[in-house]
C-alpha cells in the first residue's frame, strides 16, 4: 500500500517529496479526488513533481498512485456501508451508523479542519453575521443566529427568495460575514446571495457537503463536511458537529465578551421574574380570557 512504500522511503525523500508524502497520508480522503494538477497546487510545488514523486514510490506514475489511494479510500467507506446492510438488529445498525459518523468526522478532521480553523478567525470579529440557507438548511441556520447571539454576536439568518435576499442584501454592510450553510442539493439562490454579499464587501463563508454546488465556488472560504451515509440520504450529523465546533471555538476565543452577555442575559431573566412575581393574577388572566372569548366567536 502507498502508505508503507511512503514510511519505507520517508527518510531519503526531498522536501518537495516529503510536503506530497505528509499531504497524502493525513489528507488521504482529500487526495483520492485530485488530479496531478489539483495535488501540486495544493502542496505548492509543480505538477512534475507530483509525477517525479509517484515514480520515487515505485509507481509508473501519477495516476497509478492515485488508483491504489481511491480503491483504500472506498474500501473504507464501503465497509462501513456492508456492516450496515448486513445488520441483523437495531443495536448492530446503529453500531454501523456510529462508525459511519466516527469515520466521517475522522475523515473530516484530517482534509479540511484548517478550513474551519480560518472560518472561526473570520467569524470572532465579525460585526454582524448573515446566514443563508434553503431547504430544512433553513431551520439549522435559524438556530445558528440564535447561538451566535447567545455569544454576544449580532446575528439574522435568512431564506434566499428573491424578497428576502434583496431586503437582507441592501442592509448588508462592508466587512460583515455571510455564512451559507448547504446540505445537498444545487442550493443556486443561496450561491446568488453569496455572490451579491461578495460584491458588497462582505467576507463569505459556505459550509457544504460537496463542493461542486453555486455557493462553494462563489463563497472565499468554503469547508466540505462528509454527509454520505449508509442510508443512501446525505446526513446533517457531521454538519451539525462542524457548526457546534465553530460555536464552541468562537465561545473559547470570545470568553469575556460571552461572560458578559450571559451575565447581561441572566440580570435581564432577574428582572422578567420579578416582575411575574409581582403582577396581579387579574392582569395574568384577564388577556387570556379575553383571548379564549375571541377564538370561542371565530369558531
Amino acid at each position: 500500500m502507498f502508505q508503507d512504500r511512503i514510511r519505507e522511503n520517508y527518510d531519503g525523500l526531498t522536501p518537495g517529496f516529503r510536503r506530497l508524502a505528509d499531504f497524502l497520508m493525513t489528507n488521504t480522503l482529500d487526495a483520492a479526488f485530485l488530479t496531478a494538477t489539483e495535488l501540486s497546487r495544493r502542496v505548492g510545488v509543480d505538477p512534475a513533481t507530483v509525477v517525479r514523486f509517484a515514480q520515487e514510490l515505485d509507481y509508473s506514475g501519477y495516476r497509478e498512485l492515485s488508483r491504489e489511494i481511491k480503491h483504500y479510500v472506498r474500501d473504507q467507506v464501503t465497509a462501513t456501508y456492508r456492516k450496515a446492510a448486513d445488520a441483523g438488529t437495531a443495536e448492530q445498525l446503529l453500531m454501523s451508523l456510529v462508525e459511519n459518523a466516527q469515520q466521517n468526522l475522522q475523515h473530516f478532521v484530517t482534509t479540511d479542519l484548517a478550513g474551519v480553523a480560518k472560518a472561526v478567525e473570520i467569524l470572532k470579529d465579525a460585526p454582524h453575521i448573515w446566514i443563508v440557507a434553503d431547504f430544512m438548511g433553513y431551520d439549522i441556520a435559524n438556530f445558528m443566529a440564535k447561538s451566535f447571539k447567545n455569544l454576544g454576536f449580532s446575528a439574522a439568518a435568512f431564506y434566499p427568495s428573491m424578497s428576502e435576499t434583496a431586503s437582507a442584501v441592501s442592509n448588508m454592510k462592508e466587512g460583515e460575514i455571510l455564512l451559507a450553510i448547504v446540505n445537498d442539493g444545487p442550493s443556486v439562490d443561496s450561491g446568488y446571495a453569496v455572490r451579491m454579499a461578495k460584491e458588497k464587501g462582505l467576507k463569505t463563508i459556505c459550509i457544504t457537503g460537496t463542493g461542486v454546488v453555486l455557493p462553494a465556488r462563489e463563497a472565499e472560504t468554503t469547508v466540505i463536511v462528509p454527509v454520505k451515509t449508509p442510508a443512501g440520504v446525505p446526513s446533517f450529523g457531521t454538519e451539525m458537529q462542524i457548526l457546534s465546533l465553530i460555536w464552541e471555538a468562537l465561545a473559547t476565543r470570545r470568553k469575556e465578551e460571552t461572560a458578559e452577555h450571559y451575565k447581561t442575559q441572566q440580570e435581564n431573566m432577574d428582572k422578567l421574574l420579578k416582575l411575574r412575581a409581582e403582577t396581579p393574577e387579574y392582569e395574568v388572566a384577564s388577556p387570556q380570557e379575553m383571548w379564549s372569548k375571541i377564538g370561542r366567536a371565530h369558531v
